[in-house]
């Protein structure tokens, strides 16, 4: 094999393995900036949710969420502070004729980081 193959390869492997971590270290990040939300339906009455506030970069945004099990992990949207949580009977946050039962449940703030986890749960 030839110099020129040789760190052709050798930089390949470097680049994969560059590209890996990055990929990786992406969900670390974020945990360190905010969290993902897991709705708990402790009653199983509410069958989605609407969550506003400040994501992972400070950017107000909101959602709508269907919860159709206890427990609902609301991935790809990273959270922190103080959220506003509305619960609704139906599955599409109250357009398709469902029922606003739950505001605000008592959750306190959203941390920016937890230690074992980048999970946070709100229940009803």
């Amino acid at each position: 094999m030839s110099i020129t193959s040789r760190l052709a390869k050798a930089g390949a492997i470097t680049l994969f393995g560059a590209a890996a971590l990055g990929l990786g270290s992406g969900s670390a990040f974020a945990g360190g900036n905010g969290q993902q939300i897991n709705f708990h339906d402790r009653l199983g009455t509410v069958y989605s949710v609407s969550i506003a506030g400040s994501n992972q970069n400070g950017q107000y945004v909101e959602g709508c969420f269907s919860t159709p099990s206890v427990d609902n992990y609301l991935s790809g949207w990273w959270w922190k502070g103080y959220v506003a949580v509305g619960g609704y009977t139906d599955g599409n946050c109250g357009k398709s004729g469902g029922r606003l039962i739950l505001t605000n449940p008592a959750a306190g703030p959203v941390p920016e980081y937890q230690a074992n986890s980048d999970w946070y749960t709100i229940s009803d």
